[in-house]
């Protein structure tokens, strides 16, 4: 420890050291001198490679926006959903809501790997889908039942199945505007809005190209039925779909409008409709959206 007495004696020299220490700290900024020609050299240099990198960097992002701002494929088609739709809290009898504007899914291209392809030089199992169903005794599992009794030989795995082949039959139908396809897989109202979506990328010149690379899901997330305008029952069932595709818009000369080359997971709502008392034995797809 030092002694207070051996460091006395400084502080007296000139006054005290700390009225000296005071005046150094308040120093102006003129008693510092820096060479002339460093002065010089500050006073006329301006930083444009600094500019340069400002206006790069925000071009680039003007880009990826483009490319990955915007929604891709069928998410970008604006579609009405049927009234009685889902959503969080609706119960089964509950009156359904106004009709709410939903997307379509998007739109992947041919299935990669699909069962009974023939087996390349790197063959590859293909994986199976998940099927997630509601268990019998909760809300959802007890309107699965219902529908089962109103549509004779329904069961949820292969309502799930057919589901699925819809999904594969209906992507890349809308990427080529195969709309003989899409008439039989949608109902009309969901036909007029993906028409009027092929309508405007035909005026446009865009090219939709979609590649599915594989599905990894299949969930029932609700069911229920409600009452068309005739008076008819409709049983509606609610997917959810989870995908890995790539997908891109290009325009007339080739350029990407939206989307990515890389593989994204999409997770996509489908609403699913059938009419019961009616010959038409199939599930139709009657809105969709991004989950």
């Amino acid at each position: 420890m030092v002694e207070i007495g051996r460091i006395a004696p400084y502080l007296q020299v000139n006054g005290s050291l700390t009225e000296h220490c005071e005046t150094q700290a308040f120093m102006s900024s003129d008693d510092i001198h820096l060479p002339a020609g460093l002065m010089a050299h500050a006073g006329h240099y301006f930083p444009w490679d600094l500019v340069v990198l400002f206006v790069l960097a925000v071009a680039l992002g003007v880009r990826l926006y483009r490319v990955l701002g915007r929604r891709v494929g069928m998410q970008g088609v604006r579609q009405e959903r049927p009234r009685g739709g889902f959503g969080p809290g609706v119960q089964k009898g509950v009156a359904p809501d106004a009709a709410r504007p939903g997307v379509p899914p998007p739109l992947p291209g041919q299935f990669a790997g699909k069962p009974g392809a023939a087996p390349g030089v790197f063959d590859q199992a293909v994986p199976d889908v998940a099927y997630e169903i509601p268990a019998p005794a909760t809300r959802v599992g007890t309107v699965l039942g219902e529908i089962g009794s109103v549509f004779p030989g329904f069961s949820p795995d292969g309502f799930l199945k057919e589901a699925e082949e819809t999904f594969r039959q209906v992507v890349p139908a809308f990427a080529v505007g195969d709309r003989t396809t899409l008439e039989k897989l949608l109902t009309p109202a969901s036909v007029d809005s993906f028409s009027a979506a092929i309508d405007a990328r035909v005026q446009a010149g865009e090219t939709q190209r979609s590649d599915l690379r594989g599905i990894e899901s299949l969930s029932i997330l609700d069911a229920m039925f409600v009452s068309a305008e005739d008076g008819t029952r409709v049983g509606r069932i609610e997917v959810k779909i989870v995908s890995r595709q790539v997908n891109i818009l290009t325009d007339r000369e080739g350029e990407p409008l939206v989307g990515t080359e890389a593989v994204t997971e999409f997770h996509d709502l489908w609403l699913f409709e059938r009419v019961a008392g009616q010959s038409d034995a199939r599930w139709r797809l009657a809105a969709s959206r991004p989950a």
